[in-house]
């Protein structure tokens, strides 16, 4: 540390020493250069966690719209079942229309869910970088 404020501060001047400033980055080149292959392993690891998410969003998302369009059709089944005297066919038409929009309804939250974590994209880089940047920043 006090190689660091030696070379920021300067002796008597308070300048910037650019010979010891060189000679510290030249000592710390593999430590930075061990973590920043860190970092890019850890957005990596990331980005696959990322990429799956958005592949689940995509798959409920494709889900609900197909149960919305079952919901649509079972709708209007029912709207013609009730113009028919039949004993069965309105239970059923009830029974499908209820477990189309539960279905509906647990792909939308699931949706709302995933889509929540978003901001947690990436945190631990974000996280580490910063840590890094402010311990630089101290350093210097």
């Amino acid at each position: 540390m006090d190689i660091v404020k030696g070379a920021v501060a300067g002796k008597d001047t308070g300048s910037i020493n650019p010979l010891q400033l060189l000679n510290i980055f030249r000592s710390a080149g593999g430590a930075l250069l061990a973590q920043a292959s860190l970092h890019a392993e850890l957005a990596q690891v990331e980005w696959e966690e990322e990429k799956q998410r958005l592949c689940q969003m995509a798959a409920f998302t494709l889900l609900a719209f197909a149960c919305f369009i079952c919901l649509l059709i079972i709708i209007s089944a029912f709207a013609i079942a009730l113009s028919w005297y039949t004993p069965y066919r309105i239970p059923v038409f009830i029974a499908l229309i209820i477990g189309y929009a539960a279905a509906l309804l647990w792909t939308g939250l699931k949706i709302k869910a995933l889509a929540a974590l978003s901001s947690n994209s990436f945190a631990a880089t974000k996280a580490e970088i910063a840590a890094d940047i402010a311990l630089l920043k101290n350093a210097l």
